[in-house]
């Protein structure tokens, strides 16, 4: 059995021998974590992922320069390639396993697309042991303020993600929509999927006042559509999980469930694990691509704040 439960960030925690996990992208808080276990730690093994085109970013280029001279192994992969990510990762995690008798992981997927990381808990569901523990830290960034001005226009690709279909065509469709800042993209979502049932849910951090204002703002049609919208806590992983998937549980009498994640990474991350660990037909999760062709990188600035979780086999 797998057991989830919430992390609080302290740098006591973080050990010299423990294994870290980064990607280091576009955005400056994708190595804002590393920054925090350097000034702690001296010395600590690590691992980097980054993008096949991080030499278009010059701080990204002058950060990999800098892994590069400290000797830390970097592997360079496409946005799109999860699957190589994935293996590395569990291989990685394998021989650290064969050199232990117990082993803890720290992943930081702030700046990870999600086809990277949410599938990563059910993977290594399979391969860790009792004794060993995986945390997977997000650290939280403050976007430009014209972002919200800056839809991305339009959807690529609908992908299924995870779950198991009913395959009942008569069935009513229930969806569990999250959102995020691109309004334009969760209309044009809501349009194609036209569910018969809308829920809406969306994750705020409760120290910073006005965000949920904000995102209520920005997708007022969408709320107005919704029959129960969820406000979900960032720093509450444990209960964003367990809300979700109480959620699709009691709407699965009625009907298909089908979640669609957007907004923050932790959000994303905690929907996307739903169909996995409830294990029942009828719930599945699609997830939608980037807009390639409108797709513009956004730097974005840490704002200091760290969120948690652990994964540990019973």
């Amino acid at each position: 059995m797998m057991i989830i439960e919430n992390a609080e960030y302290n740098k006591a925690c973080f050990k010299a021998d423990d294994l870290y996990i980064f990607a280091v992208g576009y955005e400056h808080r994708s190595y804002y974590f590393h920054d925090q276990l350097v000034s702690s730690l001296c010395k600590f093994k690590a691992i980097v992922f980054t993008f096949d085109d991080y030499k278009n970013y010059e701080h990204t280029r002058d950060k990999i320069e800098e892994f590069e001279k400290d000797g830390l192994p970097i592997y360079i992969e496409s946005y799109f390639n999860y699957q190589s990510v994935q293996e590395k990762i569990v291989s990685e995690i394998k021989n650290a396993m064969a050199d232990n008798d117990s082993i803890t992981v720290h992943i930081d997927y702030s700046s990870m697309p999600r086809s990277w990381y949410c599938k990563l808990p059910i993977l290594l569901r399979g391969i860790i042991r009792e004794v060993d523990k995986v945390y997977f830290w997000y650290c939280e960034g403050e976007y430009p303020s014209s972002y919200e001005e800056y839809p991305s226009a339009g959807i690529d690709a609908f992908s299924f993600f995870s779950g198991k279909p009913s395959l009942q065509i008569g069935n009513n469709r229930m969806h569990i929509l999250a959102l995020g800042y691109d309004a334009i993209r969760t209309q044009a979502i809501v349009s194609i999927t036209d569910p018969d049932y809308l829920i809406v849910c969306y994750a705020y951090n409760p120290g910073r006042r006005g965000f949920s204002e904000s995102i209520k703002k920005v997708n007022h049609h969408i709320f107005s559509r919704a029959a129960i919208s969820l406000s979900l806590r960032l720093n509450d992983f444990s209960f964003m999980l367990s809300k979700l998937r109480e959620t699709a549980n009691e709407l699965l009498p009625t009907g298909d469930v089908i979640l669609i994640p957007d907004g923050p990474k932790p959000l994303i991350f905690a929907i996307s694990l739903i169909p996995d660990l409830l294990n029942k037909n009828g719930v599945t999760c699609l997830h939608v691509s980037r807009n390639s062709s409108h797709f513009e990188a956004i730097d974005v600035m840490p704002t200091g704040m760290i969120y948690g979780f652990s994964m540990q086999l019973e």
